[in-house]
């Protein structure tokens, strides 16, 4: 049960992490991104294939 809530905490940290370095790319190029929801999802899927894979090590869960 508490793999369950770590990995749930996981994924909504990831999430916030990744629109707020969107919205930091934007600023700095001072528009807001074409492609916005692409580069989004290549953040998001980066992080999220680290830090679970980070999990699973510490946690020693099979997989």
């Amino acid at each position: 049960m508490s793999e369950l809530f770590l990995f749930t905490l996981n994924a909504i940290l990831i999430y916030l992490l990744s629109d707020r370095l969107v919205r930091l790319i934007e600023k700095r190029r001072g528009e807001v991104l074409k492609q916005r929801q692409v580069i989004f999802f290549v953040i998001f899927l980066s992080l999220a294939l680290v830090s679970f894979r980070l999990l699973r090590i510490l946690l020693d869960t099979p997989g």
